[in-house]
């Protein structure tokens, strides 16, 4: 990882175009994708509470109130533009669906599984340049891939204890891969359009590597009324191991997650109108390994808000609409400078088929605009999240 990490700081400064997905992810563990649906996502929220029920990974209290066996599906592509000095180019990137499955015990408790990812590493750099060979100016092309993540899967419970205390907890692992490479191509073509009578033969290098480790988390939810509702969560991230598997990748690694503490709370302020707010707070840094602490962003903190709005119908029922905004920094440096993301949201909620009132089946939608900073690197950014949610809600 360390030669990986070299030859993309050397293309970042010569001449060349940079393609592929964003290459925030190039820093640490990659880019943090948090696991939220797309309600959370239109209201700017943290994923603590919620309003109507949801399958959230860490989270099972989000689905205390699913009437049946639920299960949720969450697709998130996002896309946009990058500048860095002179240089311009798109990203797109499609992280690894989020998966989760709710199942009722009872009327006062849950069981819940899922799966999403939690760290992104895919991105691709491609820098072109020209060298002196035998007397003539030829044309190379480096490409930088990287492609893998990390994928948290965990179990959770939670109950409620009276009408106004709940609470719940998480157990699960990481699970992951990464592969990198570095291919150096020449160009069939000197610069003086002669025709090359030996073609130079390109070379790769490639490492590959696996992730695996522990994580839990323990949620506590608290109504002092029926308007008010709070939240709170702490997030244990344990150890992850990165251990070689082939090519360039030398020694195991052990990287520590820290705790993380979110909370929220919702105002319901009528029957059509609520309003959403969260924080969350996390110390990325003494990580336990020399290069991933070389860019650890510190203290990071997020913050978001959103409101929820419903006068409409639509198809089979209510026509909720969602406005929200977030602050969020990222875990791990760029280049030396901290990374920060700002977005505004949009969402709403389209009830496919509901029986005596209750949906059984919805599609939650939100789209946010916002932009990525990092010293000059600069990104604008446009993401859409889409979640199915069938069963119970």
């Amino acid at each position: 990882m360390r030669l990986s990490r070299s030859v993309f700081l050397v293309a970042l400064m010569v001449p060349g175009t940079l393609a592929g997905q964003s290459v925030l992810g190039s820093g640490g563990l990659g880019l943090r994708s948090e696991p939220l649906d797309a309600v959370q996502r239109a209201l700017g929220g943290v994923g603590v509470t919620t309003r109507r029920a949801a399958v959230l990974p860490g989270n099972p209290l989000a689905s205390l109130d699913v009437l049946a066996p639920t299960i949720a599906f969450t697709a998130q592509p996002q896309w946009g533009k990058f500048t860095v000095g002179s240089e311009r180019g798109n990203f797109f990137a499609n992280r690894f669906p989020v998966l989760g499955f709710a199942y009722p015990l009872g009327t006062k408790g849950v069981v819940t599984l899922t799966a999403g990812s939690q760290f992104d590493q895919n991105w691709s750099v491609e820098s072109k340049d020209s060298v002196d060979i035998a007397g003539g100016t030829v044309g190379i092309t480096d490409t930088f891939l990287s492609e893998g993540g990390i994928v948290a899967i965990q179990a959770g419970w939670a109950r409620r204890w009276t009408n106004t205390l709940a609470s719940g907890v998480t157990l699960g692992v990481y699970r992951g891969g990464l592969e990198r490479s570095f291919t150096r191509s020449f160009d069939l073509v000197a610069a003086d359009t002669i025709f090359l009578a030996n073609p130079i033969a390109g070379s790769t290098n490639f490492g590959r590597w696996t992730h695996s480790g522990p994580l839990a988390s323990v949620n506590v939810a608290w109504d002092p009324s029926a308007a008010l509702q709070l939240g709170a969560a702490v997030g244990w991230g344990g150890t992850i191991r990165v251990d070689p598997e082939e090519g360039f990748a030398t020694a195991n690694r052990k990287v520590s997650i820290p705790l993380e503490l979110k909370v929220s709370a919702i105002a319901v302020l009528s029957s059509a109108l609520a309003l959403n707010a969260g924080v969350s707070s996390s110390n990325w840094k003494n990580l336990g390994d020399p290069d991933v602490d070389a860019v650890a962003g510190g203290r990071v903190l997020s913050y978001g808000g959103g409101m929820e709005l419903e006068v409409l119908s639509f198809w089979a029922g209510g026509l909720p609409l969602r406005l929200g905004y977030r602050r969020s920094e990222l875990p791990f440096r760029f280049l030396r400078n901290r990374v920060r993301e700002s977005v505004v949201s949009f969402g709403f909620t389209v009830v496919l088929a509901q029986a005596l009132d209750v949906p059984l089946a919805a599609l939650d939608v939100a789209f946010e605009s916002g932009s990525r900073n990092s010293g000059n690197y600069k990104e604008s950014l446009r993401r859409l999240t889409m979640t199915l949610l069938v069963g119970g809600r």
